[in-house]
């Protein structure tokens, strides 16, 4: 299970509407070019920031590893997307005795819940 949590609200609805079908949704300024983390607001100017699908790709630029109750290890990092913003996430396939820095990752989805409530929850697997 991923280490961060995601609760649906009707800030985080689009994002997850995105992840339900396997897009990972990005910020993008329109008058810039820039893109921005997930969590931008862009009801600040809906007309200027609009969600975009990211590739879904990226670099560790920072990792760790978390001690779980029973013993369990989980790698947990921050990724630099490719195109530019960073995610926070975790890493359920990684070796926890790996050095994860600068490590290639791809996004992946673990659905959590049944029916119409279920979210698909993102998370990086190293390539």
């Amino acid at each position: 299970m991923p280490a961060f949590a995601i609760q649906r609200d009707a800030a985080t609805a689009e994002f997850l509407d995105g992840t339900k079908r396997g897009e990972f949704l990005i910020v993008k300024d329109t008058r810039t070019g820039e893109m921005l983390s997930p969590q931008f607001d862009v009801s600040v100017d809906p007309q200027r920031y609009v969600r975009v699908p990211a590739a879904g790709t990226g670099t560790v630029v920072s990792w760790s590893v978390v001690h779980q109750r029973g013993g369990g290890r989980l790698p947990v990092g921050i990724v630099e997307l490719d195109e530019g913003p960073w995610w926070w996430t975790s890493f359920l396939d990684a070796d926890v005795n790996a050095d994860l820095f600068g490590v290639r990752v791809t996004v992946a989805y673990e659905v959590l819940g049944d029916g119409d409530t279920a979210e698909a929850i993102p998370y990086f697997r190293v390539q």
